[in-house]
């Protein structure tokens, strides 16, 4: 099932709640097919959360990565 393209803009205050509600739907066929081959619900939720943190932390690092050669290449 394709996952439509926003129709918010990140300026707009259910920007962040459109897209839970749109990928909802994907998660808990993540979380059911996960459970069907015998995964525990909490072993689930907990790797998926752990997934999401991790995608965060990378994203944040590849900002500032981003800001510090825009700033190295200023200074040259």
């Amino acid at each position: 099932m394709p996952i439509p393209p926003p129709k918010s803009t990140p300026a707009q205050p259910n920007h962040i709640l459109d897209c839970k509600l749109l990928l909802e739907p994907h998660f808990q066929q993540i979380v059911e097919e996960a459970q069907a081959t015998g995964w525990r619900p909490e072993v689930v939720a907990l790797a998926l959360s752990e997934l999401a943190t991790a995608r965060l932390e990378m994203l944040a690092a590849s900002a500032a990565t981003g800001q510090a050669i825009k700033a190295r290449n200023k200074r040259h």
